[in-house]
C-alpha cells in the first residue's frame, strides 16, 4: 500500500476512534450525572462523581471537536484515562462509606471494547492489565471485605473474555474488509487490477510525475482476432486466452509497472520512469512474447498496442487514452501484430516540458 493510502486510512481510523471515544466518555458523563440527579444513597461522594462526570464530558467534547487532529499515541492512551475515571467513579460511589455496591466496575467493559476493537493485541493486553491493577487498587481502597477477591476475579474474567472475543472479531472483520477491497479492485478472470484500480494507480503516477518532473507512459493493448476466437471456439476458450494473458503480462513487466484489464480484451499498462520511445520498445517485446506464449497455449491470437507519454501527449487519463487508442487503431489498420505509437513519430520531444510545475 502506498503512503497516500496509508495516511488516508489512518485519518479515517482516527476519525472513527474519536467518534466512539466521544460517545463512550460522553455516555459515562451522562450516566454519572443522571445518577446524581435521581435519588441515590446518601453515602455517595457527590463532588467526587461530579468531577468524574465533568472530566469525562470535557474529554468527550475534545475528542468530538479535535480528535482526528490528535497524534496517534493519544488514541492508544485514551482507554487508560477511561480506566482511571471508572476506578474513581467506583471509589466515589459510596461503598467505602458503608453504602451498597453500585456495580460501577461494569464500565470497565466500555474501555475493554474500545481497546479490543481499535488497538492491537499488545496494546489491548496492556489496557486489560491496567484495568486489573486499577480495579485491585480501587477494591483495596473501598475494602468490601472477603468478597473482594471473588469480585475482582469475576470482573477481570469478564473483561478478559470480552477483550478476546471482540479483538478476534475485529481481526476477522478487518480481514474480510481487506478481501472485499481487493476484490473490488481486481479483475476476477485475469487476476489483474481492474479499471477502478488502474485509475487510482494513474492518479498516483500523475502525482509522482508532478513532484519529480519525470515522465511515465501509458500503453494500451488488445488481442487481435479475439472475436474470431470467441465466435469459433466459444467464450470459455476466449476467457482462457484472457486468463493466460493475465498470467503472462506480470512476468514480462518490471516490478513497478502496472498492468490492468480495462475492458473485454483491452489492457492498459502504466510504465513509470519511461519515455514514449522506451514504452514503444517494451510494447514490441511484449507483443512478441504474448504471441509466442499464447500460440504455445493453443490460442491463435496476437497483441497490438499504442503508446502515449504523460507530458508529451497529455496530462489526463482521457487525453493519454485518446492518443494511445489512435496508435492502437493505426497498428491494426496497418496490419495486426504491427504495433505503432504516435509517440514514435516525434522521438525527440522533450516530455518534461509539459509536466506541471
Amino acid at each position: 500500500m502506498d503512503q497516500g493510502s496509508t495516511r488516508e486510512g489512518d485519518t479515517a481510523r482516527h476519525q472513527q476512534m474519536a467518534r466512539f471515544g466521544a460517545l463512550f466518555f460522553g455516555g459515562g458523563a451522562a450516566v454519572t450525572a443522571l445518577g446524581l440527579l435521581f435519588p441515590h444513597q446518601p453515602e455517595v461522594d457527590e463532588m467526587g462523581l461530579l468531577a468524574v462526570a465533568a472530566v469525562s464530558m470535557l474529554v468527550a467534547v475534545a475528542l468530538r471537536s479535535w480528535g482526528e487532529q490528535l497524534p496517534g499515541w493519544v488514541y492508544t492512551l485514551t482507554p487508560a484515562l477511561g480506566t482511571v475515571l471508572v476506578s474513581l467513579a467506583l471509589f466515589f460511589n459510596g461503598e467505602r462509606n458503608g453504602g451498597p455496591a453500585g456495580g460501577d466496575e461494569m464500565y470497565y467493559l466500555w474501555v475493554t471494547l474500545y481497546s479490543a476493537y481499535f488497538l492491537g493485541r499488545f496494546a489491548t493486553a496492556a489496557h486489560v492489565f491496567l484495568i486489573g491493577v486499577a480495579y485491585a487498587v480501587a477494591l483495596a481502597a473501598i475494602d468490601p471485605g472477603p468478597i473482594a477477591v471473588s469480585r475482582w476475579l469475576s470482573t477481570i474474567g469478564l473483561v478478559v473474555g470480552s477483550a478476546l472475543v471482540v479483538h478476534l472479531l475485529s481481526e476477522r472483520i478487518a480481514c474480510l474488509v481487506g478481501e472485499l477491497e481487493m476484490a473490488a479492485r481486481t479483475d476476477r478472470l485475469t487476476g489483474l487490477p481492474n479499471r477502478r484500480a488502474f485509475e487510482e494507480q494513474f492518479e498516483r503516477a500523475v502525482s509522482h510525475a508532478s513532484r519529480t518532473r519525470r515522465p511515465f507512459a501509458l500503453l494500451l493493448a488488445d488481442l487481435d482476432r479475439f472475436k474470431e476466437l470467441n465466435d469459433g471456439r466459444g467464450h470459455v476458450t476466449g476467457d482462457a486466452a484472457l486468463a493466460e494473458l493475465g498470467r503472462v503480462l506480470p512476468t514480462e513487466l518490471r516490478g513497478n509497472d502496472v498492468a490492468a484489464r480495462v475492458g473485454g480484451d483491452e489492457f492498459a499498462i502504466l510504465l513509470p520512469e519511461t519515455s514514449a520511445d522506451s514504452a514503444w520498445e517494451i510494447g514490441g517485446r511484449l507483443a512478441g512474447v504474448v504471441r509466442e506464449r499464447l500460440l504455445a497455449a493453443g490460442f491463435p491470437v496476437s497483441l497490438s498496442f499504442g503508446v502515449a507519454a504523460f507530458g508529451t501527449h497529455g496530462l489526463t487519463l482521457d487525453e493519454l487514452t485518446r492518443v494511445a487508442d489512435q496508435g492502437l487503431y493505426e497498428a491494426k489498420r496497418r496490419g495486426r501484430s504491427i504495433s505503432l505509437s504516435i509517440a514514435s513519430d516525434s522521438p525527440h520531444t522533450d516530455s518534461s516540458a509539459l509536466l506541471p510545475s
